[in-house]
């Protein structure tokens, strides 16, 4: 090669070029001549690459393209999943809590008679009323039981505990 200059890892070099193949290309790339010539070098480098490095760049790019799908992918299943879980949950949840809204006075009064208050008759042996009324997640669980509060529940154990 002639003289050149280097700079910034770029290398300043002279060649004669024909004017009209020069125009021709600028006109083409609607660039300048400096910005035409390196792009006309990338895409000689480009296709005259090896059988290998072509293989490995096409390897390269279909990866990337996978990676970019199976994150579509990802998303939308995420998304799809989020929607069917809330149908699910809509058509579940009202059934049930209508079931519980269609319990009768004297299927509440068998529940508390037979299964309830058996179970708080013997955790206010076992533990004492005080810890029994502030057991908070056992009321909870009572009350959705007999579909009353759970204020409600505290008195009705109040009342057949004798403590007013």
């Amino acid at each position: 090669m002639g003289k050149s200059h280097i700079r910034y890892g770029k290398r300043l070099i002279q060649a004669w070029i024909p004017e009209d193949l020069l125009d021709r290309c600028c006109e083409i790339s609607s660039k300048g001549f400096t910005e035409t010539i390196t792009e006309a070098l990338f895409q000689y480098v480009e296709k005259n690459k090896s059988e290998l490095e072509q293989l490995e760049s096409q390897y390269e790019g279909v990866i990337l393209e996978a990676t970019r799908i199976k994150a579509k992918i990802d998303e939308l299943t995420k998304k799809d999943l989020k929607e069917t879980k809330k149908e699910i949950n809509n058509k579940v949840g009202p059934k049930i809590k209508a079931k519980e809204r269609q319990l009768t006075e004297e299927e509440r009064e068998k529940r508390w008679e037979f299964s309830i208050w058996p179970i708080v008759k013997k955790k206010i042996s076992e533990h004492g009323f005080e810890n029994v009324i502030n057991d908070e997640r056992m009321l909870k669980n009572f009350s959705k039981g007999l579909c009353i509060s759970t204020g409600d529940l505290k008195e009705k154990i109040r009342i057949n505990a004798g403590v007013v």
